[in-house]
C-alpha cells in the first residue's frame, strides 16, 4: 500500500501538469498563435517583437 502510494503520486502530479501545460499551449496557440511569419521570421524575433536589432553595432 505505502509503496504503490509512493510510486504513483509523483506520477499522478507529473500527469497533470502534463495535461495541464498541453491544455495551455492549445489555448495559446488557438488565440494568439505560437510562431511567427515567415517574413517575422526571416528580419528576427528582436526586430518583429521588441523593435530593436540584436547587433547595437548595426
Amino acid at each position: 500500500m505505502r509503496f504503490t502510494a509512493l510510486l504513483f503520486t509523483p506520477l499522478i502530479g507529473i500527469a497533470i501538469a502534463t495535461a495541464g501545460g498541453f491544455v495551455v499551449y492549445g489555448i495559446l496557440k488557438a488565440t494568439m498563435g505560437i510562431r511567427l511569419s515567415q517574413e517575422e521570421e526571416y528580419n528576427g524575433a528582436d526586430l518583429s517583437i521588441h523593435k530593436i536589432k540584436a547587433n547595437p553595432d548595426n
